[in-house]
């Protein structure tokens, strides 16, 4: 540890295959050198921003992050607001400890894979070409435990943005989000990033819960995956 502080200190920002990346609100991520896109969120600039905007203007003060990766997202609030990180994949979810150490977010990090029931287990594929995709498949090389949104949100919550990367799981993690069983805030945010297979499920599953759609953006390195924005107010 003091050698790493030791070396951010310096500037020194490569360490044996990893770099230091300058973020927000006086943060740095340690990241492998193909994460570097994925911790910079190059990928979704627009939402970024707004999402950070929320954060600035105090209409946030909670995040739920589905698929944290390395604390792209998490670690980076959670120097001005409480998240919770959940991210199954373990050389990916010790980089993200260390990132919450290094800057001490106000971060609670999780090894869980969120889906729609709780206390399973489930296996995960690497992509060849993707650090950051893990995806479902039986012939997995990487077991993780289950755990739903709601299951969450009662032990953890309740969160003012709930946002979900999972790499083509984001409709199985919604059919475990169930807001009739929770309490909600006045106000709720959410950023779900779906795939066309996904894509009508999560538009239906927004419709049905009351969320609006703000805008989509779709991700710079792909033409065929998007970020859904939405916000739901309650009507009390």
């Amino acid at each position: 540890m003091r050698t790493l502080v030791h070396r951010l200190a310096r500037k020194n920002w490569f360490c044996r295959g990893y770099i230091w990346i300058r973020r927000e609100f006086d943060t740095w991520l340690l990241a492998k050198l193909d994460q570097i896109i994925d911790a910079c969120l190059v990928d979704e600039p627009r939402t970024w921003r707004y999402v950070k905007k929320l954060v600035l203007e105090g209409r946030i003060s909670s995040i739920l992050d589905v698929g944290a990766h390395i604390g792209g997202y998490s670690v980076v609030l959670g120097k001005r607001i409480f998240s919770v990180a959940v991210e199954p994949v373990p050389d990916t979810f010790t980089i993200l400890k260390f990132n919450v150490i290094i800057n001490k977010s106000n971060v609670k990090a999780l090894r869980r894979a969120v889906w729609k029931e709780s206390n399973k287990t489930i296996r995960l594929k690497r992509s060849i070409t993707h650090s950051a995709a893990d995806f479902v498949s039986n012939d997995g090389d990487v077991e993780a435990q289950t755990v739903t949104i709601n299951d969450l949100w009662q032990s953890l919550g309740p969160f003012d943005l709930v946002k979900i990367d999972a790499e083509g799981s984001e409709d199985k993690i919604l059919q475990g989000f169930s807001l009739d069983r929770i309490s909600l805030p006045k106000r709720i945010y959410i950023v779900v990033e779906v795939r066309p297979k996904t894509m009508s499920f999560c538009l239906r599953w927004l419709k049905k819960n009351s969320f609006k759609v703000i805008f989509m953006e779709r991700l710079v390195r792909s033409n065929r995956v998007m970020n859904l924005v939405a916000e739901r107010t309650s009507r009390v």
